[in-house]
This record gives structure tokens, C-alpha cells and sequence, in this order.
């Protein structure tokens, strides 16, 4: 079997595939992980600089957290992806 790329995103709520290559879709996918990654940077950073704020409220806390729950998960499905094309993991 062919290995194929997984891609961060689904179709219809499965997983997308596309063969490895230099296309579009394989382009449009670096650029969609790297996104993925600058904005987990992001938020670990304003969720560092709010939890070392003495006046952050609760809220905002809690808002931080949820991003940087959101951000761990994107986070962790890039380097599941990497690590598949690294180990030509096959579809």
C-alpha cells in the first residue's frame, strides 16, 4: 500500500488523505501546520505572561487555559502527523 500524508484537517468528519509530493494540497498543508505551531507559541506566551500577572482574575485564568488546552492538542496533532511521514507510517 501507498503510504500516504495525513492532513490537519478531516473531510466530513474523517480523515483527509493526500499523496506526498510538491503539490497544492501538500504546500496548503506546511503552511496549515506551521500556523498551527506559531499560534500554540502565542498563547504560551500570553498564558505565561497572565499566570505571572498578581491581578489576572479567575476568568482570565480560566480563558488562558482553555487556550492553551486547545493549543497542546493542535500542538500535539503536527508532530503526530511529522512523526507519520517520518516513519511512513501507511494509510
Amino acid at each position: 500500500m501507498k503510504t500516504l500524508r495525513r492532513l490537519s484537517w478531516t473531510e466530513e468528519g474523517r480523515a483527509a488523505y493526500v499523496p506526498p509530493g510538491d503539490g497544492i494540497v501538500n504546500h496548503l498543508a506546511d503552511l496549515m501546520e506551521a500556523e498551527i505551531l506559531v499560534a500554540a507559541e502565542a498563547d504560551a506566551s500570553r498564558g505565561r505572561a497572565l499566570a505571572g500577572d498578581p491581578a489576572a482574575s479567575v476568568a482570565e485564568l480560566r480563558t488562558a487555559v482553555q487556550y492553551l488546552a486547545h493549543a497542546v492538542e493542535e500542538a500535539a496533532l503536527v508532530a503526530g502527523l511529522r512523526a507519520e511521514r517520518l516513519l511512513g507510517v501507511e494509510a
